[in-house]
């Protein structure tokens, strides 16, 4: 029996960040509404995914925005409409300002089992410079109320490569991370997204980003201080402690099936994807007249091989060569051919009948996977 994944898109955040790209409103007026929304959502698509569901995500946005009462409605219409295994990984996003232990209870007491804090850099002018609504103590104290209440299962998000950024600094925030003892870190370089704040800023001259040997400096050391401290790397950006990894994307990495449910959130049944209309108001209306307002992509062969490359060369555990040359044998051979190159050079390995990216593959990831893909 296969398994399932259900990701909620909050889509609410009561302040612009300067980097961030995903969909989100400031306006927290339709919070009710949107809610409703959801619910009907989950409702209309419940025969969406047919097993199991064995991880349960609230991203966002801002999912600590919602109030508890919001958050047990939406709990008690999946649970009424979906089989959710009682070992299911809850997972739910916590701006720090938001984390009091009385909320955190209330999580604990929903079935949330797995909080992800994000603190993005324990430095006041870091966070100020992304304009975050958090300061570093308040991100410190968030991690250990949400211990103190039980949780054992928490996973922070840092920032590297930020404005002004050096590499001692960078050492600071992760040795914070390793004296909170949480189990998981998502590390992420900044990315420069084209329709953000930060965008304009660098454009104009007001942000000065750091050199790229100054942001590779800073990602090497994140290697050699996860191998360290004993977080194992087991994708690009995430890194996990006794084998605690994110169950949840972990799925999305080896092509298990997920239902997204609301504005701007994506599915995925194994042979098409779903998109929502990132929309609030929109969405909210759309439902509200018994429509999922998605588009839908079905997924060619050559589309479901580019995803695969995509998704295991980001992986520690990579891409088995017996399964491309068993479901996609008409591009083996161009992936034999590239993978002899990049073998050569020392920017992949290969183990077990898997190759993946070497430590020095994993700094030209991006040419590496582009290369594999077949275009046309």
């Amino acid at each position: 029996m296969t398994k399932a994944g259900i990701y909620i898109h909050v889509p609410y955040c009561k302040r612009l960040c300067y980097y961030c790209d995903f969909h989100f409103s400031l306006n927290l007026k339709t919070r009710e509404e949107f809610v409703s929304a959801v619910c009907e959502e989950l409702r209309m698509r419940k025969d969406f995914v047919a097993a199991p569901v064995e991880t349960l995500y609230f991203g966002g946005g801002t999912p600590s925005l919602l109030k508890v009462e919001e958050l047990k409605t939406i709990f008690s219409v999946i649970r009424k409409n979906f089989v959710v295994q009682p070992w299911a990984e809850v997972s739910f996003e916590c701006n720090p300002d938001d984390i009091t232990e009385e909320y955190c209870n209330a999580l604990r007491d929903l079935g949330i089992n797995r909080l992800s804090i994000g603190i993005q850099s324990f430095f006041d002018d870091d966070l100020r410079a992304l304009n975050r609504r958090h300061s570093a103590e308040s991100a410190r104290n968030a991690v250990k109320i949400a211990q103190k209440v039980g949780f054992q299962n928490i996973t922070v998000d840092l920032i590297y490569g930020l404005p002004n950024m050096t590499v001692e600094r960078w050492k600071q925030n992760l040795a914070e991370v390793e004296k909170l003892n949480v189990q998981h870190l998502s590390a992420y370089s900044l990315m420069v997204e084209p329709h953000t704040a930060l965008n304009t800023f660098v454009r104009r001259g007001t942000v000065q980003l750091p050199t790229e040997e100054s942001v590779l400096e800073q990602f090497n050391y994140l290697i050699d201080w996860s191998e360290q401290t004993g977080f194992e790397q087991y994708e690009i950006s995430n890194f996990a402690r006794n084998g605690m990894y994110s169950r949840h994307n972990s799925s999305y990495w080896t092509g298990e099936p997920y239902l997204g449910v609301g504005p701007s959130a994506h599915s995925f049944d194994g042979e098409k994807r779903y998109w929502n209309i990132a929309h609030n108001a929109k969405y909210i209306a759309s439902i509200k007249q018994g429509i999922i307002p998605c588009e839908t992509e079905i997924l060619s062969l050559r589309d479901k091989y580019n995803e695969l490359i995509l998704t295991g060369l980001r992986t520690k555990k990579g891409v088995c060569c017996e399964t491309v040359k068993t479901l996609f044998p008409d591009f083996f051979s161009s992936f034999e051919q590239h993978k002899k190159i990049y073998l050569a050079r020392e920017l992949l390995q290969e183990q077990n009948g898997n190759i993946s990216l070497t430590r020095k593959g994993i700094m030209l990831s991006d040419a590496i996977m582009s290369d594999f893909f077949v275009t046309e």
